[in-house]
């Protein structure tokens, strides 16, 4: 079975799509020096229940666009479905993306401008999400041990004590990043901060969380920024509603339904 790095609150969380619950149930740190189990940790501490929630994409410069996400557990897949509801020039835009546990993650768009469902290619996923800062390879959560991981420090992020985990691609194939760093409060296993540097090793972009909320039990990143430190502009996420164990029918999380 596959392991999957939720880094927006994966995550990443995350980091647009499962930045949304930001970690688990508290517990004793790892050993020092087990970066890997200490990630890994954070991924199993991740509640898997389906949940609901409505969201404002802001861009630099103003612009806003709201959103509506549903995620739940499909048969053999995390599935979680967005749709763009404002405004009128991007909504009804639709995503789905289906985490499987065995096999090939797949990730669909429907566009009403052509009024088709397509799958997202390799190359799209390193493009800017709804002209955000966020791109769409944000939003796709790797596996685990794609990645080699190292603590290289401690720093003080959102007033929480963190480790600071460096994640390297084991191959360079195919990946946007050189590497990320992830800063870890150990205690209640949340990912506070998530650093992105390009391929060269140069910083580009730096992923936070403003505001960090317990609900129902769940740390939730209700408030995260991306910021592209090389052009010196930024996007801030909010989540205004979310509800956890919420009903969710399996029929949203599928092609057909994309293009209803």
């Amino acid at each position: 079975m596959k392991q999957r790095v939720r880094f927006l609150a994966i995550r990443l969380t995350v980091v647009l799509l499962f930045a949304l619950m930001a970690g688990g149930a508290p517990g004793a740190p790892p050993e020092d020096g087990d970066a890997r189990a200490l990630v890994k940790r954070v991924l199993d501490g991740v509640p898997d229940v389906p949940f609901t929630a409505t969201m404002t994409l802001t861009l630099e410069g103003g612009a806003q666009r709201q959103l509506a996400l549903s995620h739940k557990r499909v048969g053999d897949a995390r599935a979680s479905y967005l749709e763009v509801t404002a405004p009128l020039n991007v909504k009804d835009v639709r995503f789905l993306f289906l985490e499987r546990l065995e096999g090939r993650d797949e990730q669909f768009v429907y566009v009403p401008a052509v009024n088709r469902v397509t799958q997202i290619s390799e190359d799209a996923r390193n493009q800017p999400f709804l002209g955000s800062e966020f791109y769409v390879s944000d939003l796709v959560t790797p596996a685990l041990d794609d990645f080699a991981y190292a603590l290289v420090g401690e720093a003080r992020v959102a007033g929480r004590q963190c480790r600071l985990v460096e994640a390297t691609p084991k191959t360079s194939e195919g990946q946007l990043y050189g590497k990320t760093v992830l800063a870890v409060d150990p205690g209640d296993l949340v990912i506070l901060r998530v650093e992105f540097f390009d391929r060269k090793g140069k910083p580009l972009k730096v992923w936070t969380v403003e505001r960090l909320e317990r609900v129902d039990g769940v740390w939730t990143a209700r408030e995260q920024r991306m910021t592209n430190l090389q052009e010196n502009v930024g996007s801030r996420l909010v989540i205004d509603t979310i509800r956890f164990h919420a009903d969710v029918p399996d029929e949203r999380f599928t092609r057909a339904y994309l293009s209803r």
